[in-house]
This record gives C-alpha cells, structure tokens and sequence, in this order.
C-alpha cells in the first residue's frame, strides 16, 4: 500500500473508533437519563395488635390496629392496619395499579375442616363475589374478594419530595379468614399448630415519566407474636419481601 492508501485507513479506522466513542457515549447518557426518572417501590414492615371489631359482631379478631416500634398506636391515620408504599427511586410513579391474590379456596377450605374439628359451628364459603361466613358465635358476614383485588392509585411521588407513604390496606377477605384461622387453630387443643397464615401476593405495575412501563411484586406475610384468650385476640407483624 502506497502512503497515501495508509493514511486514508488510519484517517478511517479513527473515524470509526470516533463514532464508536460517541455512540457509547450518548448510550450512557441514555441509561443515566432513564435511571434519573426510574421510580422503585417499596413497601414496610408494620408491627400490629388485634381484637374483635366492635362494630361487627362476633369473637374473631378481625380489628387490625398498627403499632410503631415503640409499641404506641400510630397517628390516627394508621388506625387500621395498612401498609406504608413508599417510592424511593428518584422519579414517579404514575399510574399504579395494585393486584391482591392468595389462596382464597385453600384458605376456606382448612377453616372449613378446622371449625368441624374443633365443632365450631361456623361455614365458610365460595361465590362469584367474595366468602361469606355463616356463624351466631363468629359472627355472620360477607367480604366481597372481587373488589377488593384491584387497586388504582394515580401516583406515588419520590420519597426525597414526599416524605409520607401511600397507605395500603390489606385486604378485608384476607383479613377475616386469618383472623378465623388463629382463632379456631387456637381451639384446635389436640393438635400443634404452626399458626403460619397463607401468603397475600401483592404484584404492581406503573409506568414512569417516560412512559416506560415497570413492575413490583411483594411476598406479604403475616408473622404472629402473641395470642390472647382464646384466640380473640392477638400482636404481631406484616413482613414484605420484594420478588421482582
């Protein structure tokens, strides 16, 4: 190759490694642009105390009240249990909707079998719109399951501008099957009893101020500390491990 040939291929290897250089570049200026607005939820532990709701009727501990870790109740906005969301990317999150699942049938089912056990007169059951127990001494009552599965809530803004969470209320049909379990496994005197509660699977999905869209899933579960009574009553807490 003549010297003019070889100064041409340097001249356009290195106009190459240019617009390489520069596509990274602007490629990382990309990825930090979209992690400046990328929102990330989370959701914290809550310490809580139980009884039966004065308002409905019954013995089952149904009235969920949180406790700070002090063991004080929580401002009058934490009366009933609810769980803190907080944002604590650096952009928000637009368009939240919140899904609830668990084992509702499983869940019925052993409440079924263990009020049989412990003859317990009490049934639960199934319909289209939730589970309904039929009991004079638990109490008479339906929790509509479908609509409570799906929540909606517009925004949850940075933790650094908005210092309060967002609260997220358990929902009613998981509570009152819970509160059934504990108290009727604690009826249950020939039998030990881990008084492990279903799993509640709480799965997001939001878009950020980009429009991109984004998911959160949390394993949320009830771990228990302390019983009163005869189950009527009880303390514990609501852990939640993020998934994805």
């Amino acid at each position: 190759m003549t010297p003019d040939q070889w100064i041409a291929l340097a001249a356009s290897v290195g106009a190459c490694l240019s617009a390489l250089a520069t596509f990274l570049t602007v490629r990382q200026i990309a990825r930090q642009r979209e992690a400046s607005f990328r929102p990330e939820l989370a959701m914290s532990q809550v310490h809580f105390e139980a009884g039966p709701d004065p308002i409905r009727a019954g013995l089952l501990p149904t009235k969920w009240i949180a406790r700070n870790w002090k063991g004080k109740e929580m401002p009058a906005t934490f009366e009933e249990l609810s769980l803190p969301l907080r944002n604590i990317g650096l952009g928000s999150a637009r368009g939240v909707h919140l899904h609830w699942d668990f084992d509702l049938a499983g869940t019925v089912k052993s409440a079924n079998e263990l009020a049989q056990r412990t003859l317990t007169p009490a049934y639960f059951s199934i319909d289209d719109w939730g589970v309904s127990i039929k009991s004079e001494a638990l109490g008479n009552g339906s929790s509509l399951w479908k609509n409570q599965r799906e929540v909606v809530i517009d925004f949850v803004l940075p933790a650094s501008i908005d210092k309060e969470p967002v609260l997220v209320r358990l929902p009613d049909a998981y509570v009152q099957l819970a509160a059934a379990l504990i108290y009727l496994r604690s009826r249950d005197k020939g039998r030990e009893h881990s008084f492990e509660l279903p799993s509640l699977n709480a799965a997001f999905k939001f878009s950020d101020i980009g429009g991109i869209k984004h998911e959160a899933v949390f394993d949320v579960k009830v771990h228990l500390l302390a019983l009163a009574g005869s189950g009527e009553g009880m303390t514990g807490y609501v852990e939640c491990s993020k998934r994805v």
